[in-house]
């Protein structure tokens, strides 16, 4: 009994505890991995793990167009390879494709392609084993507009004025046929505005010659009543042909004023027949004259100065609607023309094609980015820990 007490003690003090051995285990292996250069290496291997093994292919497709305006063939701006004479037209292509960039990747367009909610969650979906690329499952919409524009690049050029875009699909015919829709929305963009800028154009134009036409009927219409009215064709002629009848009197009067004259001095009596003849021709002469004079101008009359003046007035109303119409119906047709004129067309440089292969940029972008915050975070701490050591 005592020899086996002996060993037992023996055995007891020889073999340590397992709950020390584990604890103490565990103790240096925290500590291990509490060292900077352990962490660093942990969280690169665990980065380019990642992005060149766990991350999904992506496939890019690419496409390149012009917006090209359709311009007279005389001049030397019809091509955009017409050189230097070429520049406005590089510029207002420069600028369409930056509006043209702003409209793909609105909500609009968004919708337009994938009109339900599930539609983009079901085609972009996460798989295993990357659980990070991907949209999630009832996303809301604005997710899915961030997600959405992280799937195309549009690029105008700034030297030539061309628009690259590109997209990016799990597969190579999601890429494709990603881009394909791009380009048709970008073509019915293209048309759509410039029909529409040009039919608010012509429309408007339309509604100038119309309404300048209802303005000279209604002015040819007050001139034909006023005329019918006051039963002649012309006021101004009869208040002509008034003054030369009244100026005939007046000349009339004249011979016979000289005629009594001459008679009186050679008959001694002043009511001599032949001299009282001609006073009284001279007296009904001087009242026919003064009747047609006031019936002229007094309101009771013809009063055809005021009818000169009205008439003059519906003449000139006319002559103005007339003159309008004309300069309606030129602006109508040069609006035409010149809608014809600033036509845009989408000129396909490059069509897309289906991916041949995944691209593999990304992978090394993510993983030399992962690199930077490593170098930006040891710089920054370093940094940090010598100001603290200082203070």
């Amino acid at each position: 009994m005592p020899t086996s007490s002996f060993d037992a003690n023996v055995a007891s003090r020889s073999i340590p505890n397992s709950d020390g051995i584990s604890k103490s285990v565990w103790q240096e292996r925290l500590n291990l991995l509490k060292k900077p250069r352990v962490l660093i290496s942990l969280f690169l291997a665990s980065s380019a793990l990642y992005c060149f093994v766990i991350g999904r292919d992506r496939y890019i497709s690419v496409s390149e167009f012009v917006i090209q305006q359709a311009v007279p063939l005389n001049t030397s701006s019809a091509s955009v390879l017409a050189g230097a004479a070429a520049a406005p037209q590089v510029l207002t292509s420069l600028v369409d494709g930056q509006y043209l960039q702003v409209y793909l990747a609105s909500s609009e367009v968004k919708n337009r392609l994938f009109p339900k909610s599930t539609s983009l969650e079901e085609k972009y979906h996460k798989t295993f084993p990357d659980f990070r690329t991907g949209i999630a499952k009832q996303s809301s919409a604005p997710a899915q507009l961030v997600f959405y524009r992280d799937l195309l690049e549009v690029s105008p050029q700034p030297l030539s004025g061309s628009v690259i875009v590109k997209t990016v699909g799990f597969d190579p015919a999601q890429a494709f046929d990603f881009n394909k829709a791009l380009l048709v929305q970008s073509r019915r963009f293209v048309n759509e505005v410039n029909q529409s800028i040009n039919a608010d154009q012509n429309l408007f134009a339309q509604k100038e010659v119309a309404l300048a036409e209802k303005n000279l009927k209604k002015a040819t219409q007050a001139l034909e009543v006023f005329q019918e009215k006051f039963g002649q064709l012309s006021v101004e002629s009869e208040q002509a042909a008034t003054s030369s009848f009244i100026s005939g009197l007046e000349s009339r009067l004249v011979d016979l004023k000289v005629e009594e004259a001459s008679l009186r001095r050679q008959y001694r009596d002043p009511n001599a027949p032949e001299v009282s003849f001609i006073a009284d021709q001279v007296n009904e002469l001087e009242k026919q004259i003064r009747t047609e004079r006031q019936k002229s101008v007094s309101e009771n009359g013809r009063d055809l100065n005021s009818l000169a003046m009205k008439e003059s007035s519906l003449r000139a109303n006319v002559e103005f609607s007339t003159q309008s119409l004309q300069s309606a119906r030129l602006a109508a047709d040069n609006s035409r023309r010149e809608s014809t004129r600033q036509l845009k067309f989408l000129v396909m440089l490059s069509q897309p094609q289906l991916p041949a292969s995944p691209d593999q940029n990304w992978r090394w972008q993510a993983f030399l980015g992962s690199i930077g915050i490593i170098v930006v975070a040891w710089g920054v701490g370093g940094f940090i820990a010598a100001a603290m050591k200082k203070a």
